[in-house]
């Protein structure tokens, strides 16, 4: 899920950068464009690791005062698909289900999928989501396996959400799926 990702372009450093080393200018000016976005293409670029190759001479930009310069750099992504199954960790619970961390982006459990064969109710007090019939219980901070249904993007590619479910053998926490023992029926 995590790709080294090259990329090159012409890019343009404000006027106010160009106190900096010229690599450390380009670096941040990238890292501000792309570290935090989701790209369809990219994915989820976690940073910008690096500025492999910088052309000796930009060009200025007539009116502007910024210098355009062209840039080969590796870029750290996160790329989840549809279907992929990941590990996250519970970071809010709510009566509408979970915010689950994957990675480095956030993910939504919706309440109805929480538990493959049961119904879950959302506990205030305890701030949990509950297995009516199994007494499961999801909190804040667990750990569990999830499969990415969705990728929710909106306007703004800073708000890039991951729809996830539980709902299928294997998913949810490591305990949910451990085998039940039964009891020994004993002979009379």
């Amino acid at each position: 899920m995590f790709y080294l990702t090259r990329i090159e372009e012409a890019v343009r450093v404000d006027p106010f950068r160009l106190r900096s080393p010229p690599k450390q200018a380009i670096l941040d000016t990238l890292r501000e464009k792309y570290s935090g976005v989701f790209d369809k293409e990219l994915g989820y670029v976690v940073t910008v690791l690096d500025a492999v190759e910088i052309d000796d001479e930009g060009y200025l930009i007539p009116g502007d005062g910024g210098v355009k310069v062209r840039v080969v750099a590796d870029l750290l992504s996160f790329i989840p698909y549809p279907g992929d199954i990941a590990e996250g960790v519970v970071d809010e619970i709510t009566e509408s289900g979970a915010s689950i961390r994957v990675g480095p982006m956030t993910g939504i459990l919706h309440i109805s999928q929480v538990f493959d064969s049961d119904y879950a109710v959302y506990d205030q007090k305890r701030n949990a989501i509950i297995g009516k019939n199994t007494q499961k219980v999801l909190q804040v901070n667990d750990s569990l396996k999830v499969r990415i249904t969705n990728i929710s993007t909106r306007n703004e590619t800073r708000e890039t959400r991951l729809m996830l479910t539980c709902r299928q053998p294997g998913l949810g926490k490591s305990e949910w799926n451990k085998p039940q023992e039964q009891p020994v029926a004993q002979k009379k």
